[in-house]
């Protein structure tokens, strides 16, 4: 089955903003605050974090302009590196980052949906703790994973069915958050002497590591900078609408996440925001008033449920990559014949996710994926680099190439460190993960039942895109470019 390049510039910028914008905007602030009690400082975290979203975005866009494939950072990897590298990449988006923010934005939308009709809803059954992460089953939990269900099944009906469900929630998701700020600026009850008090930046060394220990939980929120990379085989003219859709939708976000944090900090002291895991709703009903909380949170909830649909939507191309390739189960990579959905790896990422549903403190599950995220992100943004060293360049410019390249590379570094130091059970959760990994590859690669599937790629001519579809009615065939070890 050939791949089609259908996916405009606003398919582009829809994919990316839905990805990008989930519960994080939503929650995190409150966490960060337990951090470093500063708001100054926090504001500077969602600056930073942007500015590393929008280095990281463009590092791996002039990969994606290199190698327009689908599969994203697991095709990088395999050219730049190794196979096995590769498969890491493959097997954390799968075993953590897609499956672990599925769950999470399930969660994050359970708790919200329950507040809307009675907070007291919201109980246990049951509750272990192993290894320093919490477990739990509760009404959250069984109605996270009927939201992952439902999702699920709309993808296999299809990706075009799919992609109009998305697109409608990323309108509305735009309308909301603008509304937000719009209204915020306008009648909000926001105090800037809420700031004034406070350092600007961090004097000396343990105020720096609080700067960095809050920037951990604003890395997650800017997650999905690198969506577009796994449909890149779809995208028209990939080495401009490539660029021009992480450039747009990367500086808009950025743009928003910090208005709407300069909104959440003004609207209170520190101490009724610090901790507060609901921080969206909280800071709201300082701004406008309690009579709005039911509205903020209702829109909460439609931004979580659109971020659900896009990381169902994202994550199974790795999955198609990694089977084509022989390092995965075959199954993975089969279509259905009437509906074109990848039906066996939508039941597989359902079963896995809802793994992740029992795991109670959302924070927790937030400092795992960030960990293992920055691990596989580091690495994929040298990838550019190699690849201009072995003359496989193109007219893709970066601004500031290859030094904000670098910048983002040591960022990660340092980050990485203190999330290791400030929560070490998440952080080695994540990394064991990671680890996990090196068997696996090496039972795929020997085992008879898994092999590379010869599938042509060649793309189709061009077509033109029925409305606001964001993804073409077949559905992809993602595969990595070479041949597997």
């Amino acid at each position: 089955m050939k791949l089609r390049r259908s996916l405009n510039l606003y398919d582009s910028i829809s994919l990316m903003f839905s990805s990008m914008v989930g519960p994080g905007i939503f929650i995190t602030t409150g966490y960060i605050l337990t951090q470093t009690a500063n708001p100054n400082w926090a504001l500077l975290c969602w600056i930073l974090g942007g500015l590393l979203a929008i280095a990281g975005a463009m590092s791996y866009a002039k990969s994606a302009s290199i190698f327009p494939y689908a599969g994203g950072d697991y095709v990088y990897l395999k050219e730049a590196y190794s196979p096995i590298v590769a498969f890491s990449s493959g097997w954390l988006s799968l075993s953590v980052n897609f499956s672990a923010s599925i769950s999470l934005s399930a969660i994050a939308f359970s708790k919200s949906f329950l507040t809307l009709f009675n907070p007291s809803w919201d109980i246990y059954f049951l509750e272990s703790k192993f290894l320093g992460i919490t477990f739990s089953l509760g009404v959250a939990q069984i109605l996270g994973i009927s939201t992952i269900l439902f999702f699920t099944i709309v993808n296999f009906f299809g990706i075009g069915f799919a992609s109009r469900i998305q697109n409608f929630f990323t309108t509305f998701k735009i309308i909301g958050l603008v509304a937000f700020v719009t209204l915020g600026f306008a009648i909000g009850n926001y105090n800037i002497q809420n700031f004034e008090s406070f350092s600007l930046v961090p004097s000396d060394l343990q105020g720096w590591n609080l700067l960095l220990a809050g920037a951990i939980p604003v890395t997650f929120s800017y997650l999905g900078w690198n969506m577009i990379t796994y449909v890149a085989e779809e995208v028209k003219d990939p080495e401009k609408n490539i660029y021009k859709s992480v450039i747009v939708s990367c500086v808009l976000v950025t743009f928003l996440y910090v208005l709407i944090n300069f909104l959440y900090l003004s609207s209170a002291p520190i101490q009724f925001l610090a901790g507060d895991e609901k921080i969206g709703v909280t800071a709201s009903g300082f701004l406008f008033g309690n009579g709005v909380n039911i509205l903020i949170t209702a829109f909460i909830c439609w931004v979580f449920l659109g971020g659900i649909s896009a990381y169902i939507i994202g994550g199974s191309r790795i999955y198609f990559a990694m089977a084509r390739d022989g390092f995965f189960f075959p199954s993975m990579a089969k279509l259905h014949s009437k509906y074109h959905s990848p039906y066996k790896s939508l039941v597989f990422q359902f079963l896995y996710a809802c793994l992740f549903c029992f795991v109670k403190e959302i924070e927790s599950l937030l400092y795992l994926i960030t960990c293992s995220t920055l691990l596989l992100a580091t690495i994929t943004a040298y990838t550019p680099v190699i690849f201009e060293k072995r003359h496989l360049k193109n007219e893709f410019k970066i601004p500031g190439y290859p030094y904000s390249t670098y910048l983002y590379i040591l960022s990660n570094i340092l980050i990485i460190g203190t999330l290791f130091y400030n929560k070490s059970a998440e952080a080695l959760w994540g990394f064991g993960f990671t680890l996990f990994s090196v068997p696996l590859y090496y039972y795929f690669k020997f085992s008879k039942k898994s092999q590379p599937i010869l599938v042509d790629t060649t793309p189709e001519p061009e077509l033109e895109a029925n409305g606001l579809s964001l993804l073409p009615e077949n559905e992809p065939v993602p595969v990595g470019s070479g041949d597997p070890a």
